[in-house]
């Protein structure tokens, strides 16, 4: 069996009477869709596979998109140790030839 949590359920639970009941004042007044439109099953079922796929398709582009970001952040990570350990042994070679020119004089 599958556990469900019903505090997910409340608000559908909530809201669900209101929507049907304007639906079908809908329908009786003449501006809505047939009765059976209403109920169709296999409509809705369609709906929400569909809303369904999209939505994996953004969660899909969506992992893309920051395995994207994540390498760039690693490669300028990297950049960015490499410029900072060249420009450290760079500085203290400076000082060093600094400290070696005064020692010579």
């Amino acid at each position: 069996t599958t556990k469900f949590n019903c505090y997910f359920m409340l608000p559908f639970v909530d809201e669900f009477h209101r929507y049907l009941r304007q639906e079908l004042q809908k329908v009786y007044s003449g501006e809505g869709d047939n009765l059976s439109d209403i109920f169709d099953l296999t409509s809705a079922r369609n709906a929400l596979q569909l809303r369904r796929t999209e939505l994996l398709n953004e969660v899909s582009a969506n992992k893309k998109l920051q395995e994207k970001f994540d390498m760039v952040s690693r490669m300028m990570r990297r950049q960015q140790e490499k410029d900072t350990s060249n420009s450290a042994s760079g500085h203290i070679n400076s000082k060093d030839d600094i400290k070696g020119r005064s020692m010579s004089r």
